[in-house]
């Protein structure tokens, strides 16, 4: 009986994610594309590849910020699976070997760089990772030209939630104006570094003109649309091609409530 119990919960559980990601568009989140030993944030180019052929075959369509963002504010409608593509911290690879497939496949992706390290190593990081560059401005401004996009992933990357309120707002409004004036980039999009937030960050991220804010899964609302806490899926190393296709989906949702749940258990478990 009690596992009778159990079967009839998840089922029920599945059918109401299913139901909630009509509500959503699934969002990918890229960093790296290299082959690279050890960082799970790095997927390789032969991968990536497989994906967007895979996206390219079964006829997603990849969409804009504003496109997601009128989905969400004013309900207007979206292309059948309908799907944005997001790269952080903006490395070079993405310009060298993402930008080609993305031409390729006739498709348009977001990249959010980093105000301070624009065409400058990666020690931001700084956690004995392959030392790296990110894009320069002339190669931001040429993914512009191919129909990419770029928005905001503040000037120095770091966890807001461990700042003041003037270093909070100093952060997203210098990465807005960079963006606006260096690059005529549209700065109404802020993507959280590591999706770290909370309700001052997100706040702060209203005050200072941004329309809508990308994060992760954790703190993310699932039953509630959050402009300023929009999910995220993160598609590392090791993805599976099965995963991929299930994470892209409509049980895309249950991906990111699964990962939600288990970074809650693991606080619960650390606080004990």
């Amino acid at each position: 009986m009690i596992f009778f119990l159990i079967l009839l919960f998840i089922i029920l559980a599945v059918i109401c994610f299913i139901a909630r990601s009509a509500h959503y568009i699934p969002v990918l989140m890229y960093h790296r594309i290299a082959d690279v030993k050890n960082d799970r944030n790095s997927l390789s180019v032969e991968k990536l590849a497989w994906q967007l052929n895979y996206l390219h075959k079964k006829n997603y369509h990849t969409i804009t910020l504003d496109m997601l963002y009128d989905f969400y504010a004013i309900r207007k409608k979206l292309p059948s699976k309908s799907i944005l593509l997001t790269f952080d911290d903006g490395y070079a690879d993405n310009y060298t070997a993402a930008l080609p497939l993305l031409v390729k496949y006739k498709m348009t992706a977001v990249v959010f760089p980093i105000g301070n390290w624009i065409g400058k190593k990666n020690n931001w990081e700084n956690l004995g990772k392959e030392e790296t560059i990110t894009m320069t401005k002339e190669q931001l401004l040429d993914w512009q030209q191919h129909g990419q996009l770029i928005a905001s992933h503040t000037m120095t990357h770091p966890f807001l939630t461990n700042c003041t309120e003037s270093k909070i707002i100093d952060e997203l409004h210098d990465s807005r104006q960079l963006l606006s004036n260096a690059l005529s980039a549209d700065g109404d999009f802020l993507c959280y570094p590591y999706g770290n937030f909370n309700e001052s960050v997100a706040a702060a991220a209203k005050k200072t003109g941004y329309k809508a804010a990308f994060a992760i899964f954790e703190g993310v609302n699932l039953f509630h649309i959050d402009l300023y806490a929009l999910p995220r899926i993160p598609i590392p190393s090791h993805q599976s091609k099965w995963e991929f296709i299930l994470k892209t989906s409509r049980l895309f949702i249950l991906f990111i409530a699964l990962r939600k749940w288990e970074r809650g258990f693991k606080k619960w478990r650390r606080k004990r």
